[in-house]
């Protein structure tokens, strides 16, 4: 059952289309806007429009960031994504207590759902492979000069084309490229952890490269 289970036509102002063409689109509302800081925008079938707090977003809504900003938006009842600075993700689906799915095209985010709630399983698919999640907290974006993925809490599988890696709590894993397999879990220190955290809810900022976008390049060896 989706979220809410509520259909907004297309006929509200964020998108302008001509209602019987909307009400064949179903758009479907999953969460909303907490809190935004510097330029955050939504962009759906086409449609940009200005994030504000209390805002709603939908499936296959892409939510960007720009320089400096930040984006913590609530899915479903209990989930909590937040983006760092020129961060973009597209929610391609997201079901209640059945998981979903969300596309990573660049940037860092940092996704909290309870453990104490029932959840199916969450694939992120990022430019270096496939992130699948259960009931977890993790962070998944640059980190000392390399892609890195986190687990606070919870279990999840990080796969590229050249294997894959399962995670637990208080492990990371660094991907270089598509092509090649993620590193060995290990643990991160303290200061990794706190930076990653940093560079999704604000405050000191991360010692990594820009955010990444698709892989190109050498790139720095990984890092425990």
């Amino acid at each position: 059952m989706l979220i809410h289970r509520r259909t907004v036509l297309a006929g509200l102002a964020l998108a302008g289309l001509r209602p019987g063409v909307a009400s064949a689109m179903q758009i479907v509302e999953v969460g909303t806007v907490l809190t935004v800081t510097g330029q955050t925008t939504g962009q759906l079938r086409g449609e940009k429009r200005a994030l504000q707090a209390g805002e709603p977003v939908f499936i296959d809504d892409m939510l960007a960031t720009g320089e400096g900003a930040r984006l913590a938006a609530r899915l479903g009842d209990a989930t909590r994504l937040s983006l760092g600075e020129r961060t973009r993700v597209r929610i391609d689906k997201f079901l209640v207590d059945r998981g979903g799915e969300l596309v990573l095209e660049r940037g860092a985010m940092l996704f909290d759902r309870p453990d104490n709630q029932p959840s199916g399983p969450l694939n992120v698919t990022t430019p270096f492979g496939l992130i699948a999640a259960r009931g977890t907290k993790f962070f998944a974006g640059p980190s000392e000069g390399v892609f890195g993925v986190f687990v606070e809490h919870g279990v999840v599988t990080v796969a590229t084309k050249g294997g894959q890696v399962t995670l637990t709590n208080g492990l990371g894993t660094n991907l270089v490229n598509a092509r090649q397999a993620p590193s060995e879990p290990t643990s991160w220190n303290t200061l990794r952890i706190a930076q990653a955290e940093a560079s999704v809810i604000g405050g000191a900022s991360m010692e990594s490269a820009p955010p990444a976008a698709l892989p190109r390049g050498r790139r720095p060896a990984p890092k425990p």
